[in-house]
This record gives structure tokens, sequence and C-alpha cells, in this order.
């Protein structure tokens, strides 16, 4: 009888220069993204005639699902390179097509480009995850890196959109995607400088390659069904943050200084105020509250967000408030998608973080198409009030069936 042999990592690794290493690349490469992302909406409807509601919504689309999904083809090869080698790589790709981007008016080659980049943040993301999994003993050592990347990402969520402002001015985007491909750089020789050599991932990074088949077989449960379709829901009003309030913040906000508040104000919030929420969503959970009925509330607040930006307030007042109902929102939604897909009763552990990244990506590459395409559409037409309105009521469609139901018994 064959048996695959699994190949362990053939390096010493010490954490705390792995730590140190791996805050500095998170550092590094979130704010090439979150400076990115701010604009990429603008840039894209600019770079198409302002009008060209389709292209914008279809490179928004292109580039969440690529960013999210774009690796799972490529890691049946990922164990052939050392992390040392593919890792850097990884980076090399996003600051390669985030880099030529401005050079570029022809259609094909900006979405090409695009997505080039968005493929380097998916190999990125894939590899971080699988090496914190396997060179790292412990729950607390893998939390402890997992923490300082959440603070390294916030941090750089929060500084990002005002670097966008000052860069990106009177429509070039040469300094600002310069600045982008410089980090991603950055990134990628920290890595180059900090990861050991002749460590590379396991065989058992063949085994997330899963096809259709294997998500559908997941997907029997019915609780797996309940959990993926309000994910899906949530993220997908959730990434009408990047998509169609930053077209909205681009065009009717003068001020680089408020656009950047007002865009970074969701990250500012997690940082200051994610444990307070966390403590109370936890209350939630230990009096049986299930994961998904949190997800539902969230998605319903979600909405709420939507709501104000639809009743007709002068922009600057709805947009900040809108902001602010939105962070709320997001720091219940984003932990508790993981609480929920970890608790899935059916299921391995390997095949519910496949299915959440399924559906969190779903989610947010619709909402990101719908965000720079209808939104667009109905900005050049008067009508935008109207999608604001139509995404609250979504919303609350979506929430609404999830609210009420048994208590948990999942410990």
């Amino acid at each position: 009888m064959n048996q695959a042999i699994e190949r362990k990592p053939a390096a010493v690794v010490r954490e705390p220069a792995l730590r140190r290493t791996l805050a500095l690349d998170y550092l590094a490469c979130c704010f090439g993204r979150f400076t990115l992302m701010p604009v990429l909406a603008i840039m894209l409807a600019a770079g198409s005639g302002g009008a060209a509601w389709a292209s914008t919504g279809i490179g928004l689309f292109g580039f969440m699902l690529c960013a999210g999904l774009a690796a799972l083809p490529a890691t049946r090869w990922l164990p052939k390179f050392p992390y040392v080698v593919s890792l850097p790589a990884s980076m090399v790709f996003s600051a390669v097509g985030f880099g030529l981007l401005p050079y570029t008016h022809h259609a094909a080659l900006t979405m090409t480009l695009l997505f080039l980049g968005a493929f380097g943040i998916s190999v990125h993301a894939t590899l971080v995850r699988v090496l914190v999994r396997e060179v790292i003993a412990g729950e607390p050592g893998r939390n402890t890196i997992y923490s300082i990347q959440q603070i390294a990402t916030n941090a750089a969520a929060a500084v990002g959109p005002f670097a966008a402002g000052v860069l990106y001015v009177a429509g070039d985007a040469r300094p600002l995607l310069a600045v982008i491909a410089l980090a991603y750089v950055l990134a990628g020789v920290t890595l180059l400088a900090g990861l050991p050599r002749g460590l590379r991932p396991s065989d058992a990074l063949r085994e997330r390659v899963r096809g259709p088949s294997h998500l559908l077989a997941t997907l029997r449960g019915r609780e797996a069904r309940r959990t993926s379709l309000i994910t899906v829901a949530g993220a997908f009003v959730y990434a009408q943050f990047y998509s169609a309030f930053a077209l909205l913040v681009g065009f009717a906000v003068d001020s680089a200084l408020l656009r950047g508040a007002l865009l970074a104000g969701p990250p500012v919030a997690i940082a200051l105020l994610q444990t307070p929420v966390t403590v109370v969503a936890n209350r939630f959970l230990r009096t049986g509250v299930r994961p998904v009925q949190i997800l539902a509330l969230a998605t319903l607040v979600f909405g709420v967000a939507m709501l104000l930006l639809g009743l007709g307030l002068p922009v600057v007042v709805a947009a900040t408030a809108a902001m602010a109902v939105f962070a709320v929102a997001e720091m219940l939604f984003t932990p508790m998608v993981s609480t929920a897909f970890s608790r899935l009763p059916g299921p391995s552990a390997l095949a519910a973080s496949n299915l959440q990244g399924v559906a969190w990506t779903t989610g947010e590459a619709l909402g990101s198409l719908c965000g720079g395409a209808l939104f667009l559409l109905g900005y050049h037409h008067g009508a935008a009030q109207w999608y604001w309105l139509g995404l609250a009521v979504l919303a609350s469609l979506a929430a609404v069936p999830y609210l009420t139901g048994r208590r948990s018994t999942v410990d």
C-alpha cells in the first residue's frame, strides 16, 4: 500500500525573528493595498471615460475575485519552491502589476495587470497562512502572529486613504502607483531578508486544491448553507465601502483630507473599539445566540449605513454617519465569519476554511461589481439615492430570516 510522505519544514525557525519579518511584511504590503483600494474605483472610472460603468464594475469584480481565490489553482506547484523564493516573488507580481498600470490605456492590458497584482496578493496570503500553521507550534504562538498582522493591517488601512488623497492628484495615477509598487517591493525585500533558507511548504498544501464537487458536498449540511449564504450577503454589502462609497466620496467631497478621514474611519474605529465590541459579541454567544444570528445582525447594521446614504442628507453628513455605522457592522461581522465557519458540525477544518474563502470572496466580488457598475450608472443618471435604498432593502431581506431561531448548542 502506497502512502504519501509529507515533507516537514527543513529549517529551524526562530519565532521572534519570524514575527518581526511578518509584521514588517504585512505593514508594507497592506499599505500598498489600502492605498490602492480607496481610489481604485475612481481610477478605473477615469481611465474608461468616467461613465463606463461596465468596465469599472468588471475591474473591481475581477480584482476582488483574483485577490481572494487566484492562488487556489497554483497551490499544487507552491511546495516546489522555498518560502524565501515564492513569498518575495508574489510581492514582485503585485509590484509589477500595479506599477505598470498607469502606463497602459488598453482595457484588456489594464485588466491583465490589475489581475496580476491581485494574483500576487492571493498567493502571499495563502502562503503566509500555511507558513504560520506549519512552523509555529501551538495556538498561543500563532495567535500572537495573527494579532501582530491584525495591528499592522489596520495601521496600514488607517494611513493608506490619506496617502492616496495626497498622491492621486488631478487624475494622474503615476505617483500613487509608483509608491504602491515600492511598498510591495519593500515587502518582498523584507521577506527575502528575513525568511530562513530551505524552508518550504509541505505537500499537504496540495490538499487545499479541491474541486467544485467537494464544496457542493460540504454545502449539503443545512448549517453550512445558511452560514455561507449570510456570509455572501454580508460581504456583498461590506464591499460597497471600497466601491460605491469610495466613488461617492471621490466625486462629491473636494477635500483630500476629508476623503481620507471618511475612508480611514473604520480601520481607526476597529483599532480603538474592536475589543469592547468583541466582548459584547461573546456575551451574546455565551447566552446561546448563534453566530449566524450575529452575522445577520451585522448585515442589518450594514443596511442601516446604506439607508443613511439614501435619505437625501447632505453628502458629508450622510457619509460621516454611514461610515460610523459601517464601522460597527464591520467589527461585528468580520471576526464572526471565522467563528461561524469554525463551528460548523459537518466539514473538516480545511473544508470549512475553503468554504469560508469562497463565500466571502463571492460576496465581496459581486458587491464590488455592483458597487462599481450599478452605482456609477445610477450616479451619472441622477439615481444614486435609489441605489443606496435598494441596498438597504436587500440587506434587510437577507438578514431578517436569520434573526430568529433556536439557541445554539455548540460550545
